[in-house]
């Protein structure tokens, strides 16, 4: 009888330990499934971020196609505009006559002797205004250099150099219908500064052509 009752309270304890740990097991699993419930939200809250990022990306992706294809066809029609360059300079009174110099970068590049294409509007306008304004004057094109010598281009140095340039805008100017009798073309190299080579903003001033428009009589008298 004494063993019975021993198995029967033995029981009731077990049973009650299953119930206490099977509370804490419930306890538990309701913890893990709300903390899944919070991850789960958390995902699909990113999952929406990614889209949104996505879709921003794409939409700038097409902006970024637009714009280049823009640039392109604004590339294309500036390509068949002439371009507008403002006369640098102006004529200047010397004895005899006048003289206008014009920036060497403005009419050639970097060791070229061939007229920029954008710079041929200035040449025909000084080419209008030599037969408008100093009709039966000598005309006298002077082309300067900077002291850099000459590294990579097939000029024999910088007086050549000068020369050349004086020559391609005698011709264009004789093209334009300047009296070829009047023009002479003169390279001075890097001889006659007009102001130091010390500096790049001094070398980009000596690097020059200077258009004279003289009276004979002067000329001759020296």
């Amino acid at each position: 009888m004494g063993r019975r009752k021993s198995i029967v309270w033995a029981g009731i304890g077990l049973c009650g330990l299953l119930t206490a740990t099977g509370c804490g097991a419930e306890e538990k699993i309701a913890m893990l499934e709300e903390d899944n419930r919070g991850l789960y939200a958390e995902l699909e809250m990113l999952r929406t971020e990614m889209d949104s990022a996505k879709q921003q990306r794409d939409r700038c992706e097409t902006d970024l196609l637009t714009l280049q294809q823009n640039n392109t066809d604004l590339r294309g029609r500036l390509a068949g505009i002439p371009r507008q360059i403002d006369m640098p300079g102006q004529w200047q009174a010397v004895p005899g006559g006048a003289m206008i110099a014009i920036p060497g970068n403005v009419l050639f590049n970097s060791g070229k002797v061939t007229l920029r294409r954008d710079s041929k509007n200035i040449m025909s306008r000084i080419a209008s205004e030599i037969q408008s304004n100093f009709a039966g004057k000598d005309i006298y094109v002077f082309g300067h250099t900077d002291t850099d010598p000459i590294k990579k281009s097939k000029w024999q140095d910088n007086r050549q150099l000068s020369s050349e340039r004086a020559l391609a805008v005698v011709r264009h100017l004789q093209s334009r219908g300047v009296s070829p009798s009047s023009l002479v073309a003169c390279g001075c190299g890097e001889h006659r500064p007009v102001t130091s080579n010390k500096s790049k903003s001094g070398k980009s001033k000596n690097r020059r052509v200077e258009i004279f428009a003289v009276d004979p009589a002067m000329v001759a008298s020296r």
